[in-house]
């Protein structure tokens, strides 16, 4: 085991420069009764009770952790859900690496693939937000003393800009916007900021630029504090910037894993509902969930931007692959890998085929 953590450490360091967040425990909200007797009436026998400890960033893309949640899903399936709060997914590969984490959602990062490039086995399992036209629920805001200087990216030499970690896909998204001025993150300071202190840090003029997600990014421009240059989708369409990861050991009790699975989808086919086709009964239903969770307003889920979570749990490989190229060309990943060594598709498949495709 210390071995373990000395290489998890190592790969860290090496391609996650962000320092880890302490994980704070976070508040799950308990079904109903009549919610959580439905579910249950789904299974003709109760399913063999579990608990699942899973690593969250506490963004909109994981509305259908959420959903699934408060809907009785998790529970449906005889799952108790333990949430833990991180600044990053980068922070969670350590503790998923051991099994002292079951589950996490987030970003890809170098330091999950260096992990990975050392023997340490964990598996991105399904989508947990993509960029799809429309879905660009990640910002790039300048500071309102900037706003008349910076109107896009080849304004933006030598400024400060901050995104939540290095070396994960947000940064590889970033490098993407800055080559349509002409310049890459080699010409800009990147200064690694939780998206809670985004706000405050371009208010007070820490940092020249934000690269927020939802609801921060909307918190920002609302508070009047930055301008939107824009949204990411238009710079990276279908950008696959958050998965979902099972450790070794979710993903060994597969009974379990699918289990987990099936209750996940469930809970993004609401958030599809809700948000995507628009039914308004579902998405009054989804927001006063979301709003009790996130402890935001609800009136902010009607200017928020929201992710495409894929409803059969499909993941982008190919932005994956993208984003890892950069990471290798940069010197933060060890070497690519063989993604299909990586994406396990077996257990949103296994889950699609007990519940249906979605339509």
């Amino acid at each position: 085991m210390k071995r373990l953590v000395a290489v998890l450490a190592a790969s860290i360091i090496g391609g996650a420069c962000a320092p880890a967040a302490a994980p704070s425990p976070a508040p799950s909200t308990a079904p109903s009764a009549t919610v959580a007797a439905s579910a249950s009436a789904k299974t003709s026998a109760a399913p063999a009770p579990a608990t699942i400890k899973f690593g969250q960033i506490g963004g909109v893309s994981d509305g259908a952790i959420y959903l699934a949640e408060a809907k009785g899903y998790f529970k449906a399936e005889g799952i108790t859900l333990e949430t833990q709060t991180f600044q990053t997914a980068a922070n969670m590969v350590p503790l998923l690496g051991t099994g002292e984490l079951d589950a996490g959602g987030g970003a890809p990062s170098a330091g999950l693939y260096n992990a990975i490039l050392h023997g340490v086995k964990m598996r991105i399992v399904a989508d947990k937000g993509s960029l799809t036209p429309g879905h660009g629920y990640e910002a790039v805001i300048v500071r309102k003393g900037l706003a008349d200087k910076v109107k896009s990216a080849k304004d933006m030499k030598g400024l400060k800009i901050s995104i939540a970690a290095r070396d994960i896909v947000p940064e590889y998204s970033l490098n993407e916007f800055l080559k349509t001025g002409g310049l890459t993150v080699k010409d800009v300071t990147v200064v690694p900021l939780r998206f809670p202190d985004m706000e405050a840090a371009l208010a007070n003029g820490s940092v020249d630029v934000a690269v927020p997600i939802e609801p921060f990014a909307t918190n920002t421009l609302s508070a009047g504090v930055g301008s939107l240059i824009t949204w990411t989708d238009k710079i990276v369409p279908g950008e696959q910037t958050a998965v979902i990861l099972f450790s070794e050991k979710l993903a060994q009790n597969k009974d379990v894993a699918v289990r987990f699975m099936k209750a996940y989808l469930e809970g993004a086919r609401l958030y599809t509902d809700a948000f995507d086709k628009k039914i308004p009964d579902k998405r009054q239903e989804a927001i006063d969930i979301l709003s009790k969770a996130t402890k935001l307003p609800a009136p902010l889920f009607d200017k928020m931007r929201f992710p495409w979570i894929d409803p059969n749990g499909k993941v982008n490989v190919e932005s994956l692959d993208a984003a890892q190229q950069y990471f290798v060309q940069k010197g933060s990943q060890q070497k690519a890998l063989d993604m299909s060594t990586v994406v396990d598709p077996s257990f949103a498949d296994a889950a699609v085929k007990e519940l249906g495709p979605y339509k």
